[in-house]
C-alpha cells in the first residue's frame, strides 16, 4: 500500500523544487499514517467494549441472583409468623394479659436468633407494636407505632410488603419484610415484619473490586461495595422528592447528594459514565438490570482504563507500522546515495586512522619513557615513606611505653605506701606468731599466718598489675572484657585515690561488656583518663572530691562507651580544641609532658573508635570513649 501512495506524490510533485517535493512527501506520508492510526483505534475501541460489555453481564447476572436469593430466602419469614397459631392467639384475644404477651416475645425472639434475622416483630391493625423479639432490650419496639412505614399499609392492604430503610429506633439499615396477619374470617387483623440487615449481602460483594450498585425507583443508592456511593443519587433529586426523604428518614442521615459524573456518553450501544474520584475522572461502563417483582435495580460499573490501554497498544501499533512502512521506502530510496557515500567516508577513514596510528606510536614511546622514570621516582619515594613509618612506629611504642613508665613513677608514692601497709603488718603478725607458739598457743599462731598469707597475696596482686602494666605490648587485639580493664586500672590507681581522699563511683553491667581491643592499651587509656581525672580534683582543692566511671553498651550503632567524668572546675573553654595534641597540657611546667591524652588519642583512633571531651552543665569535666563491639558470630547450620 505504501509504495503506490508514495509514487502518486512524487509524479505529481516532480516538477517542484527538492525542498520543496520532500515537504509534500513527508506531509502526505504523515496524513495517511494519521488515518490509519484513528481508524485502528475506533476498531479497538469498538472491539475492547464488545469484550468488556461481555465480561460485565456474568457480573451483573451473579449480583441480581445474590440479591434475589437473599429476598427470596426471608420473605417466607414473614408468612410463616402470620400463620402461627400463637402469633394469632395475640389477636384472637380481645385484652392481651401480661402471660400471653411475654410468651409471644420469648417465642419471637426465639424465631428472630434461629432466623439470623435483626428484629422481629408484629403489629396490630393501627400499626402499634403488640410484641417483639427486643422486648428486653432498652431500644424495645413494643408499644411504638410504625404506621407510617409502606410496609405496613401494603401489608395491612393483604400484600407481602418488601422495604429497605435505616431504622428509626435503632437507625441501623435493612430489608423489612411483612405480610399480612388475617382473622378466620380473611380480614387483615395485624402485621408480621422481619428486619434483615444488608451486611450478608454487602459482605459477599465486597471481594469484587467492580462497583455494584442497588438503586430505588428515584435513583438512590442504599447498597454497594462502594461506601463513597452510598445514600448518594445517579442523578439530582426533584426538590421535593428530596424533601421527603429526608423527612422519613429512610436514609438516615445519608447525603442523597448526586454521585460525582463528570460525563455520560453512548459509545455503539454501550454506556459509558465517568465520575470524578480524587484529583482524576474515571470512565466506566455502566451495566445495569431490574430486581424482578421490585422497582430496584443493580447497576455494574466495570472501569474502561483497560480498554484504552488497548487503544492505546493499537495506535501505537498502527502508528509503528506506518513508520516502518515510511522508513522502509526511504530506506529503498537512499540506498545508492549511502553506498557511494559510505565508501567514500571509507577512503577518508583509512587515510585518517594511518595518520593517527604514526602519531600514536610517537606518543606511546614518549609516555612510556615518562612513565618509566615516573615508576622509578614512586618506587624510591614508597621506600622513603616505609622507612619513615617505621620510625614513626617506633618513636610511637617508645613514647607509649614512656609515658606508662611516667604514670608508674607519678603513682609509685601510693602504690610505696600500699605495699608499706602490709609488710609492717607482716612484720607484727610474725612476731605475734612467734610469741603465741613460745606460749603454747598454736591455734592463734595459725590465725597470724593466714593474715600474712592474704597479705602477702594482696602484694602479689598488687605487683602482677604493676608488672603488666609496665612491659611493653603489641598491637595485637583480641576480644577483652572491659570490666576486667577497670579493675586493673582501679587497682593501680587506688593507692593514690585513698591517699587523696578522692571517691571512685563504676557503673558497669552485670555481664561481660566485650569489645575488639588491645587489654593493655586500653588500661593505659583508663588509667590516663582517671589519673588526669584526679590531678584536676587535687589542683582545684575540690571539697568533696568525685570521680565517675560508667561502662555501657549501644548494640543499636554497635558500640561501647566508656565515660569518665569528675566534679572539678572543668576544661578551659580555650583549651577544649588542644586537649588530643601532643605536648599541649594544663598543668604547672614540670608536672607534665602533655604526651597522655595524645597517647590515648591515638590508641582509640587505631583500635577504630573515639574519644571526646566536654563540660558538663553541672560543672566538671567529661570524657566519653567509644570503641566497636565485636561483630556478631554467624549461626552454624546443622
Amino acid at each position: 500500500m505504501t509504495a503506490p501512495q508514495s509514487q502518486e506524490p512524487a509524479a505529481g510533485v516532480a516538477g517542484l523544487p527538492r525542498g520543496l517535493r520532500v515537504t509534500v512527501i513527508v506531509g502526505a506520508v504523515l496524513v495517511l499514517a494519521a488515518l490509519v492510526m484513528l481508524v485502528a483505534a475506533l476498531l479497538t475501541r469498538q472491539s475492547a467494549l464488545a469484550e468488556l460489555r461481555a465480561e460485565a453481564a456474568p457480573a451483573l447476572q451473579r449480583s441480581v441472583s445474590s440479591l434475589q436469593g437473599l429476598l427470596d430466602t426471608y420473605q417466607i419469614l414473614p408468612r410463616v409468623l402470620a400463620r402461627e397459631p400463637l402469633i394469632l392467639n395475640l389477636y384472637a384475644t380481645p385484652a392481651l394479659s401480661p402471660a400471653t404477651r411475654e410468651t409471644a416475645n420469648e417465642f419471637l425472639s426465639a424465631f428472630n436468633a434461629a432466623a439470623g434475622a435483626s428484629e422481629t416483630y408484629v403489629l396490630d391493625a393501627l400499626g402499634n407494636t403488640i410484641a417483639a423479639s427486643n422486648s428486653e432490650s432498652p431500644v424495645s419496639f413494643v408499644g411504638r407505632n410504625f404506621a407510617f412505614r409502606p410496609y405496613f399499609h401494603l401489608a395491612i392492604a393483604g400484600w407481602a410488603g418488601l422495604y429497605f430503610a435505616h431504622g428509626t429506633t435503632s437507625n441501623r439499615p435493612g430489608f423489612y419484610f411483612s405480610y399480612p396477619v388475617k382473622s378466620s374470617g380473611g380480614d387483615a387483623v395485624g402485621v408480621a415484619v422481619v428486619k434483615i440487615g444488608q451486611e450478608r449481602l454487602e459482605s459477599a460483594w465486597s471481594q469484587s473490586a467492580t462497583p455494584i450498585l442497588v438503586t430505588d425507583a428515584a435513583g438512590v443508592v442504599f447498597i454497594t461495595n462502594r461506601e463513597d456511593f452510598r445514600y448518594h443519587a445517579l442523578r439530582p433529586l426533584p426538590p421535593v422528592l428530596a424533601a421527603e426523604l429526608v423527612g422519613s428518614r429512610q436514609y438516615g442521615d445519608g447525603p442523597l447528594a448526586p454521585l460525582p459524573v463528570v460525563g455520560e456518553r453512548e459509545f455503539d450501544g454501550v454506556r459509558l459514565v465517568s465520575l470524578h474520584e480524587g484529583r482524576r475522572s474515571v470512565e466506566y461502563l455502566l451495566a445495569k438490570a431490574p430486581v424482578p417483582n421490585t422497582d430496584w435495580e443493580v447497576s455494574v460499573l466495570v472501569p474502561t482504563a483497560t480498554v484504552e490501554e488497548q487503544v492505546g497498544v493499537a495506535v501505537l501499533l498502527a502508528g509503528s507500522a506506518s513508520a516502518i512502512a515510511t522508513l522502509f521506502g526511504l530506506m529503498l530510496a537512499q540506498k545508492r546515495l549511502r553506498t557511494h557515500e559510505r565508501l567514500a567516508y571509507q577512503a577518508r577513514v583509512a587515510e585518517a586512522l594511518r595518520e593517527s596510528h604514526d602519531r600514536l606510536e610517537a606518543h606511546v614511546v614518549e609516555r612510556t619513557r615518562d612513565l618509566v622514570e615516573a615508576n622509578q621516582r614512586l618506587s624510591r619515594e614508597i621506600q622513603e615513606r616505609e622507612r619513615a613509618e617505621q620510625i614513626v612506629l617506633k618513636t610511637q611504642n617508645e613514647l607509649i611505653q614512656a609515658s606508662k613508665l611516667a604514670a608508674l613513677g607519678q603513682l609509685a608514692a601510693g602504690i610505696v605506701h600500699e605495699l608499706n601497709q602490709p609488710l609492717a603488718a607482716i612484720r607484727a603478725y610474725a612476731a605475734n606468731a612467734r610469741t603465741f607458739l613460745e606460749r603454747g598457743r598454736p591455734e592463734a599462731a595459725s590465725g597470724n599466718l593466714d593474715l600474712i598469707g592474704e597479705l602477702t597475696e594482696r602484694m602479689a596482686t598488687l605487683t602482677a598489675e604493676l608488672k603488666t602494666f609496665a612491659r611493653r605490648t603489641s598491637d595485637e587485639v583480641a576480644d577483652i572484657d572491659l570490666r576486667a580493664s577497670v579493675g586493673r586500672a582501679r587497682a593501680l590507681l587506688d593507692p593514690r585515690l585513698r591517699r587523696d581522699g578522692i571517691e571512685l563511683h563504676i557503673e558497669q553491667p552485670d555481664t561481660a561488656l566485650t569489645v575488639r581491643a588491645n587489654a593493655i592499651r586500653i588500661e593505659q587509656v583508663l588509667v590516663n583518663l582517671l589519673k588526669n581525672a584526679a590531678d584536676a580534683l587535687l589542683e582545684a582543692a575540690t571539697p568533696v572530691p568525685r570521680i565517675g566511671l560508667r561502662l555501657q553498651a549501644d548494640p543499636a550503632a554497635r558500640r561501647a562507651r566508656l565515660v569518665v567524668t569528675d566534679n572539678g572546675p572543668g576544661i578551659p573553654p580555650e583549651a577544649l580544641g588542644q586537649l588530643f595534641d601532643p605536648f599541649f597540657t594544663t598543668k604547672p611546667v614540670g608536672e607534665g609532658l602533655g604526651l597522655g591524652l595524645s597517647i590515648s588519642y591515638g590508641i582509640v583512633q587505631n583500635l577504630g573508635g573515639t574519644i571526646r571531651a566536654e563540660n558538663l552543665a553541672g560543672g566538671g569535666a567529661c570524657f566519653t570513649v567509644e570503641l566497636p563491639l565485636p561483630a556478631p558470630q554467624p549461626l552454624e547450620s546443622a
